[in-house]
This record gives C-alpha cells, structure tokens and sequence, in this order.
C-alpha cells in the first residue's frame, strides 16, 4: 500500500496537518510557513470567512465543507499560542475548534461579510428576476434555437433592467401580487 502524504507544519509547532492522501506509496512533503502574530490574525480572520461562507449556511441536510473545517479546526488551534485566544475555543465534546463570539462580531471581519453579502443580495436578485422575465417572454422551444451569445444577450438585458431598477428605488417599488395563486 502506498501513501503519499503533505504535510504542512505552521508556526513551529509539533502538530502536524496532514492535508493528501493518494495512491499506497508513502511520501512526505513539508513546508514550513513563518508567520508573525499579525499575520496569523490575517489569516485566522481568512479561515474564519472561508468556513462561513461554506458552512454557515448549512442546515440538517447539507454537508458541510470538512477541508474547510479541518483547515479552519487547525489554523484555529493555534489561536491562543498566537495571542488570539479570544477569537477561537476547543469544544472537548465535538473535538474541534470554533470561532467564538468575539470573531463573529470582529468589525473588520463582519464589515467584510456585510460587504459580500450586500453585494451578492443584488446581484442574485437581478439575475433571477431578470433570468425570470426572459423565460416569461420566450418560449423554450424559442430559448433552444436561440445561439448562446443571442440568448445569454437577451437575458442579461432583463438583469440590466433589475439592476437599473434596485440601483435607483432598491426594494422600495417592489411587492407581491396576491391577486394571483
């Protein structure tokens, strides 16, 4: 059996990440990566958003990320060691690290969060409303004949409508129409 293996040693520690395995051929690769107490931070925060994005959202039946998790279970276990103790802690019965309170409401971290989502918010909604109108207005049968430079042109000028629309009034013209069911 061969087993090939990276390994990836942070911060002069004797804990060990081993990040690969492939094939039954045992090889170990290591790099050792230097880092100042400021960029641990950095990179704490980089973990810590990483795993959010992928994991926050998931509920009872969607899996988790667990190369985001392991990364962020070790980076995390540094935390202390590098002055950051406030910002991570181990749960004994899970057997993992998770960010505390205190990273969740970091400011810069949080701003960035709000950044993404604020953009992401209206980017998703033009394009689904926009993707919507276009499908309203074309009939499959026409969608299908259409080259893919003529229908992604034709789609995106309903999404240019929403994004026009939320960029002058945002939410604010938008309602539901309960007269239809």
């Amino acid at each position: 059996m061969c087993l090939v293996m990276y390994r990836v040693e942070l911060f002069y520690s004797d804990k060990l990440f081993f990040y690969k395995t492939l094939n039954n051929k045992k090889i170990i690769n290591t790099m050792k990566i230097n880092i100042t107490k400021k960029q641990y931070w950095k990179l704490m925060k980089a973990v810590y958003m990483a795993d959010w994005m992928a994991n926050a959202i998931c509920n009872s039946d969607m899996k988790q990320n667990d190369d985001i998790k392991e990364i962020r279970n070790y980076v995390f276990s540094f935390a202390k060691e590098m002055g950051c103790g406030d910002y991570a802690e181990y749960d004994n019965t899970l057997g993992t690290y998770y960010a505390t309170f205190d990273m969740d409401d970091e400011t810069t971290t949080r701003e960035l969060i709000n950044r993404y989502d604020d953009h992401m918010f209206w980017e998703e909604i033009a394009d689904r409303l926009g993707e919507r109108d276009f499908k309203k207005r074309y009939k499959q049968k026409d969608i299908k004949e259409m080259s893919n430079e003529d229908c992604f042109t034709k789609q995106m000028d309903y999404q240019i409508v929403w994004e026009k629309e939320f960029e002058k009034h945002g939410i604010d013209r938008l309602k539901i129409d309960t007269t239809k069911k």
